[in-house]
């Protein structure tokens, strides 16, 4: 979220206007149809069909640590969720795991904080 906001509070600075979280998530969406890297983006870790339960879900947390719970909204039409629902499904397991992957490679790296002089 720091990062989606960052960018959008850069394009303010930039152009005069800030863009909607909408605008923002198609642009990374058209990015990455655009330069056919879907299948590139979805970094799931593949399940060993060994396993009698599977470890990965979309939305499970296998790890322990705080992980901020941040939700995106956005706002797309039935029209343009038809038409994405026709592109995620043969790369990704849902809707969710589309958007985050596509936003994480649109969006510029976070900036590091400054460290202050002492």
């Amino acid at each position: 979220m720091d990062r989606f906001h960052a960018y959008q509070l850069d394009l303010k600075v930039r152009t005069g206007s800030e863009p909607s979280n909408t605008v923002v998530v198609f642009q990374a969406i058209n990015a990455a149809v655009r330069a056919n890297r879907l299948g590139e983006l979805n970094e799931a870790p593949e399940e060993d069909p060994e396993d009698f339960l599977a470890i990965h879900a979309p939305g499970r947390r296998t790890s322990r640590e705080r992980r901020k719970t941040d939700q995106l909204s956005w706002r797309p039409t039935f029209g343009q969720l038809a038409k994405l629902d026709g592109v995620w499904p043969a790369y990704f397991k849902d809707r969710s795991q589309f958007i985050n992957a596509v936003l994480n490679d649109f969006l510029p790296e976070a900036k590091r904080p400054r460290r202050s002089k002492k």
